[in-house]
């Protein structure tokens, strides 16, 4: 029986939120917590998925069914459904909280679909292009930024489909992360913003173009190691989230104290906004928590 296991960091964004589903390029950083998945050939036709936050749930190959907590899991099964001959095991362990975001559904999906094209020989040049569809096909929309950064590790440069472009960057100083003690959805913060934006379409595509035109700094100020200009970068990114109407007064006060630290470069809302995390560049401000890099992204083991 075979026996397979892959393995994909999580991720934060360090700019270009929001932007990037208009078609500008973001950064984003993998992180050195990972999710891992082992996959057990069985000698029938069952699939049987286990793991630490749902119960386990069992299908059959020859008739699979939905499962809302494996939803992610299940729609990577299903884009490999014609090439799997054989029932498995599925056991899914994580480092990465959860309730944080962290790139968590992008973790097991790129995980999930590393295990399968080991499984089947599929062409693991279109993992991410797969990957993206069952993203976009369960959430509805999405950059896929996050999946680039758990295939590939590191802080990179990332553009979304049509045309995608993955580059890699030079490692960052010190990341922290300050959790704000809840998140609101982002597709709820993207309804909300949809409905500010009715009848003010002319301003949002001007603030999207700032944004993108931000992040192009931050990044060519990362190519080439200059991180006062990066940091100052993102602290104008910042304040185009507040713009945005994302940063609400947590927010606010997390950013405002993890700037009183004279070692801060930076500090800014990382991800979607209205609650989630902040990011710290540069040191590890009261009260947040130190990120490591993950300078690997996928990792399989056969």
């Amino acid at each position: 029986m075979r026996h397979i296991s892959a393995s994909a960091p999580g991720s934060i964004m360090i700019s270009g939120e929001h932007a990037v589903v208009y078609g500008h390029r973001a950064i984003v950083a993998a992180i050195e917590q990972r999710l891992t998945v082992t996959l057990t050939e069985r000698a029938d036709r069952q699939i049987r998925i286990t793991s630490e936050i749902a119960a386990p749930f069992e299908t059959s190959l020859d008739d699979l069914q939905p499962s809302n907590p494996y939803r992610f899991v299940m729609a990577c099964i299903e884009a490999h459904h014609e090439q799997i001959a054989e029932g498995f095991d599925l056991n899914i362990s994580s480092e990465i909280d959860p309730t944080l975001g962290l790139g968590s559904s992008a973790a097991v999906t790129i995980a999930v679909l590393g295990v399968l094209t080991a499984f089947t020989g599929a062409d693991r040049k279109e993992l991410h292009d797969t990957a993206v569809s069952i993203i976009r096909g369960i959430q509805g929309r999405g950059s896929g930024a996050d999946l680039a950064a758990s295939l590939t590790g590191g802080m990179i440069s990332y553009c979304a489909p049509p045309d995608v472009q993955i580059t890699r960057l030079p490692r960052p100083p010190q990341l922290a992360l300050c959790y704000a003690g809840y998140k609101t959805p982002t597709a709820e913060v993207l309804q909300r913003i949809s409905e500010r934006m009715q009848g003010n379409e002319a301003a949002f595509a001007k603030l999207y173009e700032e944004m993108g035109q931000e992040t192009e700094t931050a990044i060519l100020a990362a190519k080439g190691e200059d991180w006062e200009d990066f940091s100052a970068s993102l602290t104008r990114y910042q304040a185009l989230m507040e713009d945005l109407g994302v940063c609400d007064d947590t927010l606010r006060g997390i950013i405002t104290r993890a700037n009183r630290d004279p070692q801060t470069l930076a500090a800014k809302i990382s991800g979607s906004g209205l609650g989630d995390c902040v990011v710290a560049l540069g040191t590890v401000p009261k009260g947040f928590t130190k990120v490591e890099l993950a300078m690997e992204g996928l990792i399989i083991h056969e």
